[in-house]
């Protein structure tokens, strides 16, 4: 039923769509160029150091995640429109469970993000993007905006690790003040999960806009060198070096803006 009211050119989800790893359709991609042209203007959208992602081949980028990340489908867009190709984002395999939304990743290409859609996507030479805060990160207050909340996710740096491939660092800084956040996703949740009695959080945090529209501020996305993972040391000492690395960098790019 839903998907009836769906644009012509949003592709129906069909089960095993989220483990899809052949690039998504650039025509359908390139219909929702109206919609980007317009938010970009709205929210006067640049990008820093674009040259830093490579035009062909495997890249591993990695951001933080702010409550609405429009800024990185406009990222993704920049690359489409200079390479012919995008990012496959990867989310939690629940969003997929969602009629509406999984139609527009689908159509979007972006994954369910476990690690072997990960690494495959990677060893078909194409960029993976990942945000590895997910839902705690996503769900902050605004009085925590422009703080990192990864906790012990170091899934990107196994899989770098795993695959030789840098890990590129982006930030969008002004992203988490496109909305206003009250009260703290990991405080709502605690409280809804012992109300419903969930196994699984429910990160619902309350965000204020304009509307359904975000507050009208200047993005400003900032794309950074490779960092790749030392060669000595263990394994899991290459993935902890490589994940402070990482941490660090994309922390210095939230206080740009």
């Amino acid at each position: 039923m839903l998907q009836s009211l769906l644009p012509a050119w949003v592709q129906p989800y069909r089960r095993g769509d989220e483990s899809k790893i052949a690039p998504p359709d650039l025509a359908r991609l390139r219909s929702f160029e109206p919609y980007f042209d317009w938010i970009e203007r709205y929210l006067g959208y640049e990008v820093h150091g674009l040259e830093h992602i490579p035009r062909s081949g495997p890249a591993l980028v990695v951001s933080h995640h702010p409550l609405c990340t429009v800024g990185s489908l406009l990222l993704s867009r920049r690359i489409m429109q200079r390479d012919g190709r995008n990012f496959r984002a990867l989310t939690q395999h629940e969003a997929f469970l969602i009629p509406g939304l999984r139609d527009l990743f689908v159509t979007l290409g972006i994954v369910d993000g476990n690690p072997a859609n990960a690494q495959r996507l990677l060893q078909t030479g194409q960029i993976a993007f990942c945000m590895p805060g997910g839902a705690l990160e996503w769900s902050r207050s605004s009085k925590l905006k422009r703080q990192m909340r990864w906790g012990s996710h170091q899934g990107y740096a196994r899989l770098a690790v795993r695959t030789g491939v840098p890990v590129i660092p982006v930030a969008c800084p002004a992203a988490d003040d496109l909305f206003w956040v009250f009260g703290d996703g990991e405080q709502v949740s605690a409280v809804l999960q012992k109300l419903f009695r969930t196994r699984r959080p429910l990160m619902l945090p309350l965000a204020l806009g304009l509307g359904p529209l975000p507050f009208r501020v200047k993005l400003t996305h900032y794309v950074t060198e490779p960092i790749s993972a030392p060669q000595e040391g263990d394994f899991e000492q290459q993935v902890e070096a490589l994940d402070r690395a990482v941490r660090a960098r994309i922390a210095d790019l939230l206080r740009r803006d």
